[in-house]
C-alpha cells in the first residue's frame, strides 16, 4: 500500500499540535502546584502576625506665656438719623487710627462696624445707633496701655487681654511633636506588656493639636462717658498662660 508523503506530514503535524498543547497544560499544573507550598507558606506567616488590636491615644501638653497684648476700643454716636452719627463715629476713628499708627511698637487695625435702630415701646424707630472698633496689639504690653491712654476722651475700652501668637504656637507644637510620638510609642509598650504581649506593630496613626483657646478679656467696656484726660492712668497688664497640645492617636497589634 502506497501512503502519500504529505498526507503522512499533516497528521504529523496535527499530532504534534495536540501533543504541544497537552505539555502545555501540564506544565501549568506543575506550576500551580510547585507555588501551592509557598502560598500556604504565607498564609501561615500572616497567621502568625496577626494579633490583637489595642486603640489608644497619647497627649503632650506645655504652657505657654502669652506673648501678644491686645486691646479693642469702641466709639458709638447715638442720634435721630444714621449718616450724621456715622460721619462722627468716622472721624472720632480717622484720629484715633493716626494717633496709634505713631507708635511703632503697634499693630492697629478696624474690627466692627454696625449701625442699627433703637425702638420705641410702640415699635417705631426712635434712635438710630453706630459703633466702630478698634483693634491694637503689641509683643510689648507697655505699648498697649500707652494707647489706652492716648485714646481716653476719644474711644473707650470694650476689652483687653492677652493671646498667645501662631509662631509662638507653631513653634511649641513642633517642639512637642517628638515629645508626643514617644509618649505614644511608651503607652502602646506598656499596656501590650501590662495585656501579657512582648512587643507592638504600628498599624495606624493620626496627629493632632489642641485648638487655641479663645482670648479672655481682663476688663469690660467702660461706661459710654470716656474719663477725662488728666484722670487717665495707663492700664496695668501682666500676661497669663495657653496650654499648648500635641496628640498622636492610634492602632496597635499586639505581637507575642
Amino acid at each position: 500500500m502506497n501512503i502519500d508523503a504529505s498526507a503522512s506530514g499533516a497528521v504529523r503535524a496535527r499530532f504534534a499540535d495536540r501533543a504541544g498543547r497537552v505539555v502545555a497544560v501540564a506544565l501549568l499544573q506543575c506550576a500551580a502546584l510547585m507555588a501551592a507550598p509557598p502560598l500556604a507558606c504565607a498564609q501561615v506567616r500572616t497567621a502568625e502576625v496577626s494579633g490583637p488590636i489595642l486603640r489608644l491615644d497619647a497627649q503632650t501638653t506645655r504652657e505657654v506665656v502669652d506673648d501678644t497684648a491686645y486691646a479693642v476700643f469702641f466709639v458709638e454716636r447715638e442720634g435721630p438719623q444714621p449718616a450724621p452719627q456715622q460721619s462722627a463715629v468716622n472721624a472720632v476713628l480717622q484720629s484715633a487710627l493716626a494717633a496709634l499708627k505713631s507708635d511703632d511698637a503697634l499693630r492697629v487695625r478696624t474690627g466692627n462696624y454696625s449701625t442699627y435702630p433703637r425702638y420705641s415701646r410702640d415699635g417705631r424707630i426712635d434712635t438710630w445707633r453706630v459703633r466702630a472698633e478698634l483693634v491694637a496689639e503689641a509683643s510689648d504690653p507697655a505699648a498697649i496701655s500707652r494707647a489706652s491712654v492716648t485714646l481716653t476722651g476719644r474711644m473707650n475700652i470694650a476689652s483687653i487681654g492677652f493671646r498667645l501668637s501662631a509662631e509662638r504656637r507653631r513653634q511649641t507644637e513642633k517642639e512637642l511633636t517628638g515629645e508626643a510620638a514617644t509618649n505614644f510609642y511608651e503607652k502602646a509598650r506598656s499596656a501590650a506588656r501590662a495585656l501579657g504581649f512582648g512587643d507592638i506593630e504600628l498599624v495606624e496613626v493620626n496627629f493632632g493639636t489642641g485648638a487655641p483657646p479663645p482670648p479672655m478679656p481682663l476688663a469690660r467696656a467702660m461706661a459710654a462717658g470716656a474719663a477725662p484726660a488728666a484722670e487717665a492712668v495707663p492700664v496695668p497688664m501682666e500676661p497669663g498662660r495657653s496650654v499648648v497640645s500635641v496628640t498622636f492617636s492610634g492602632t496597635v497589634r499586639l505581637r507575642p
